[in-house]
């Protein structure tokens, strides 16, 4: 008789308020730009760049503050206003997420930068009508995608990928940034990108929760268990 490991007959997905180390937030319906394609991410024109050089359309590891952060890297990516780049909204609104977390961690870096003050931030908006703030700010823990040999000041943001050669800079890089949920036990209906208005164009290219449990059923979010990462599997929940 064949025996089958245990493990291989686990589900890939977790029941609806099962705990799980990650899942990843989708931000395709809310993307305003591409990292792969023909176009420049930061102002929309001919010309693409090297993040095209991203493992698009996989489950890529990438540095974090505290060890190895999987995301989902896709085509589309989030981009926001900017004064050297206004063509770009000032605000993407609504980003879903309908779970309870301990941690999230954003793949993000800006074109251009502003010194003396935020440029951008992240609004994490609970079940009970109330938020919470991230402000992102340029040699703290964000910075110009070009600047990746900079060092950043906060403690939970890293450079997670870097790349040589290609346009516009020959090097470039994404920045992680971990934010710890001071509410672990109020569910996240959603998250807010908003611009400050600076010469920093945000660009944002994944989200992961991580320390997750479901509030709702989520159907059109993307749930991960680590072992599973390390396998190649990945599950749509």
């Amino acid at each position: 008789m064949l025996l089958i490991p245990a493990l291989l007959m686990l589900p890939l997905v977790l029941p609806i308020g099962a705990a799980k180390d990650w899942e990843f937030v989708d931000i395709q319906p809310y993307a305003t730009s591409k990292v792969d394609g023909d176009v420049q991410w930061w102002t929309g024109d001919p010309g693409g760049s090297i993040l095209r050089e991203l493992p698009i359309g996989q489950v890529a590891e990438m540095e974090g503050p505290d060890g190895k952060v999987p995301y989902k890297i896709e085509e589309g990516c989030i981009v926001l206003f900017g004064t050297n780049a206004p063509k770009w909204p000032k605000e993407v609104k609504g980003i879903k997420v309908n779970a309870k977390a301990r941690f999230i961690y954003f793949l993000h870096a800006t074109g251009w930068e502003f010194v003396g003050g935020p440029s951008y931030k992240f609004v994490m908006n609970y079940e009970d009508g109330t938020s919470e703030e991230l402000l992102m700010e340029t040699h703290f823990n964000s910075d110009d995608w070009c600047h990746d040999g900079s060092q950043l000041q906060d403690e939970n943001s890293v450079w997670a990928w870097r790349v040589q050669g290609g346009p516009p800079c020959d090097h470039s890089g994404l920045i992680t940034t971990k934010w710890e949920n001071p509410h672990p036990d109020k569910v996240i209906t959603s998250i807010d990108a908003i611009s400050l208005g600076t010469s920093a164009v945000p660009l944002i290219v994944a989200i992961t929760l991580r320390d997750v449990t479901a509030a709702v059923d989520p159907s059109d979010r993307l749930a991960v268990i680590w072992g599973g990462i390390k396998r190649g599997i990945i599950g749509r929940r």
